[in-house]
């Protein structure tokens, strides 16, 4: 994710839906994430980013909060690294909360 970021590219969308891992047995990493579904990620090169103004863009549960006020629902924010990492913190509270005892 900050590899794409750095390079211009914003995902705008983290949520449990666009994580996917895959266990890997031929190196000490056991587990690998991705984060995929990037078709309405923007370029940080366009005048006017898609996804700035609410128009579908992201999943409002996993949101962050600026991003669901009045100026980030008009588009009048720009969208900041933070505001993807609130939304991996919002996915990783919601993920400790389906799970009891590892069911």
């Amino acid at each position: 994710h900050y590899v794409l970021w750095k390079a211009g590219v914003h995902h705008r969308d983290a949520s449990p839906a666009n994580l996917m891992y895959y266990r890997r047995d031929d190196t000490n990493c056991a587990i690998v994430g991705a984060l995929n579904d990037y078709d309405l990620a923007s370029l940080a090169s366009q005048e006017s980013p898609s996804g700035n103004k609410r128009t579908g863009t992201g999943t409002m549960l996993f949101m962050a909060i600026d991003l669901l006020e009045a100026p980030g629902k008009d588009g009048k924010l720009k969208h900041l690294y933070r505001y993807d990492m609130e939304s991996f913190i919002w996915v990783f509270v919601w993920i400790c909360f389906q799970y009891e005892d590892g069911q």
